[in-house]
Parts: structure tokens; sequence; C-alpha cells
């Protein structure tokens, strides 16, 4: 499989560039694919070694090509240590609130394993919030998981009735990090592959702890190794 991968990667990059958003989509897929073959058995030094090396190759990619563009600022930081975001109510009020009363939903607070995976179906994306409790929550709907990094385009389709990760907090609209994730692997042994991209709360790098200890708690890891998290560059406001 890791044969195929490097293929079709190499076809990827003649074909789009090798630091394109095609590459490194794969190189996703490939973290995912690999965590799930070792949720199999996790003695395969082979697949462990290649989890080592893509996790450092795709946080490379978001270095260079994953920063979120500049916009109007409407987040604060309230709290530090850790890092705690406010994003602004009359905005939310304004743009976000009926959406999220339309949309006849709610997030989840994924509080066990089991229940995780009542919600979560495994190798999809979802988008989550870590509030200021320290509680992981989820917005029960799958994403493409392309959204991972194409969504970073400048320009791309923005839908009227998209949600947004202020939707997963309504009430206090604090979070303590916020992206979206990917719960990979099988009832007995699961790992976690997700991002800090919420161009609405826009967490820093300090911010993957607060994903790694959330996600720990929630779905029973005992191994932060277990999680990759990855940061996006700051951009400056417009």
């Amino acid at each position: 499989m890791i044969a195929r991968f490097a293929q079709v990667r190499a076809d990827l990059a003649v074909r789009y560039g090798a630091q394109s958003q095609a590459v490194t989509f794969l190189l996703y897929e490939e973290l995912v694919s690999m965590r799930r073959l070792l949720a199999d058995d996790s003695r395969c030094a082979v697949v462990a070694r290649r989890v080592g090396e893509l996790g450092p190759a795709i946080q490379s990619r978001f270095d260079t090509a994953g920063v979120l563009g500049a916009e109007r600022v409407l987040h604060r930081t309230v709290a530090t240590g850790p890092t705690v975001i406010e994003f602004d109510r009359d905005h939310f009020e304004r743009a976000y609130r009926a959406r999220l009363g339309a949309s006849g939903r709610r997030a989840v607070a994924v509080t066990d394993r089991a229940a995780a995976l009542r919600v979560l179906r495994l190798g999809a994306s979802y988008l989550y919030v870590v509030d200021e409790e320290g509680v992981l929550l989820v917005w029960p709907e799958p994403r493409d998981v392309a959204d991972l990094t194409f969504g970073w385009a400048p320009g791309g389709p923005r839908p009227a009735d998209r949600v947004v990760h202020p939707m997963l907090v309504p009430e206090r609209l604090r979070a303590t990090a916020a992206g979206e994730l990917v719960v990979v692997g099988s009832p007995r042994c699961v790992f976690v592959v997700a991002n800090l991209k919420s161009g609405h709360f826009r967490p820093g790098s300090e911010c993957a702890a607060q994903v790694r200890s959330a996600a720990m708690r929630a779905l029973r890891i005992d191994d932060p190794a277990g999680i990759d998290v990855f940061t996006l560059p700051q951009a400056t406001a417009a």
C-alpha cells in the first residue's frame, strides 16, 4: 500500500506539481489509511515508521500553503494558559443565529468512545470545537475529507447554509481549539487526525495541546502519539 501511494503521489506531482494541494490531500489520505492499518496491527513497524514520516511532511505543507486569508477580526483572546478565544456576539447573532435555528441540529459533546462511535463515522471528517471547559464538541454531520486540504483555497465555494465553528458553541462563543477531525480505526483501537483550521476562531499552534488532551479524554486514548494535530500559520488582520 505504501508503494501504491508513492506511485500515485509521483503521478500527481508530475501533473500538478510536487507542492500542489493534490499531493497534500493524498498525503493526508495516506496518513488516515496508515492509521487504520496501525489500529489493526499496532506492532507493524513499517506502518508505524510511515506514520512517523507523514506527520512532519504534512505539517510542512500546512506551514507553507495552509495559511488562512486575512479578514476582519471577529475574535479576541480572553484568557491564556490555556488560550481561550471568543467570537463576536453581535456578528454571530446577525450572521449565524438564524442559520443555526434552520439547521435543526446542535453540536454533540463527545464524552466517551462508545458514545462517539454512535455519532461519528470512522474515517469521515467532522467540524469540532473544544470549549472553554475542555469538552470536545462535534457537529454531527460528516464532511468530505478533501475539505481538510482543498478548503484552504481562497475564493472557494461557501454555501449559504454552511456550518461554521461558532455555531457549535452558540451560548458562550468561546473555544480553546477548533478545526476538523477524523476518527480512524476500530471500536477497539482509535486514532485521531485533526487540524486547527477555523477561519472564525483562528486558534494558534499552542491550541494543539487542547485538541490532544480533549480527544484523549473523550476517546480514551492513552498515548498522545495516537493523535495528529496540524496547525496553520496565522494571517494578519485586514
